[in-house]
């Protein structure tokens, strides 16, 4: 029988990437010593092989991990696999590893890496950002409509895209809605509060929308929000004969799309902050 504990072998791996257990001088030969000659290392979308390439990677990992501060516990078992963890300090934006380690004969025969889920973006006023401005409006030409979600009458959620969907003012939506009789309509009456979601899945662009609906009657607002529809919708009721929605936005949540470290262009933008009261409607909103 083997005398080689697994476990063992990935607490020194934990330890040799480990700033505060080996230095950066010892590291390189502490990793050459553990891994064995065709190691093999994952990531998201690339592999590396053989001891020399994954040993630069562990390296560069553990210089990111010192540089930013993040603390490695484990090895735990977890569903029969081996892992590792690194967390950066809840005051920082940076994403830590999670590390699944692979053990043959006392030597790492793979490691696997990948992040750690992102933490919030920091909150900021709710203003639709120019960028993203541009997304919305030109949502259905670029063939990626928005999902909208609401609470029907029968309390069942619904969902369903909305071609017309433009930006309406820096904290709003508006849409127009064809059939005037619809289930949405009457929804929104006695419940506003929809959800609404941006998917681009060239860009990876992502960005979810909280608010509250109503129906906006006034001439001069109805033929604005008609009027900034697509073309194609309004072919659809060239006789008006829809209504008018606003949608006051409560929050924007989401990012520009996904590069080499995640997520960019995060944001997160609140019209009240955490806990506040929030009324039906904002008492200063057009009628």
């Amino acid at each position: 029988m083997s005398n080689y504990d697994p476990m063992d072998t990935a607490r020194q791996l934990r330890d040799a990437l480990d700033a505060a257990r080996t230095d950066s001088a010892r590291r390189a030969d502490a990793l050459h010593a553990l891994l064995a000659p065709g190691a093999r290392f994952r990531a998201l979308g690339r592999t590396v092989e053989e001891r020399a390439a994954v040993k630069r990677e562990l390296e560069g990992m553990a210089r990111i991990a010192e540089s930013t501060g993040m603390r490695w516990t484990g090895p735990v078992l977890q569903t029969g696999r081996i892992v590792i963890t690194a967390y950066s300090p809840s005051d920082r934006p940076e994403r830590g590893y999670v590390l699944t380690v692979q053990v043959r004969e006392g030597s790492i025969a793979e490691v696997a890496q990948q992040r750690t889920a992102p933490r919030a973006a920091p909150a900021g006023p709710l203003r639709i950002p120019s960028d993203l401005r541009t997304l919305i409006n030109t949502a259905l030409a670029e063939r990626h409509p928005m999902l909208m979600g609401h609470v029907g009458p029968d309390g069942q959620p619904h969902l369903s895209f909305r071609g017309s969907l433009q930006v309406h003012e820096d904290d709003s939506l508006c849409l127009w809605i064809r059939n005037a009789e619809g289930g949405f309509v009457s929804a929104i009456a006695t419940q506003p509060r929809v959800a609404l979601m941006y998917r681009n899945e060239d860009s990876k662009a992502t960005y979810q929308f909280k608010g509250r609906a109503r129906v906006v009657n006034d001439d001069d607002t109805r033929l604005r929000i008609y009027q900034a529809a697509p073309q194609v919708e309004r072919d659809h009721d060239f006789a008006m004969a829809g209504v008018a929605v606003v949608i006051e936005l409560d929050s924007i949540e989401g990012y520009a799309g996904l590069g080499p470290n995640g997520q960019t262009g995060r944001v997160r933008l609140l019209r009240h902050p955490a806990g506040a009261f929030r009324p039906p409607f904002s008492e200063t909103s057009p009628s």
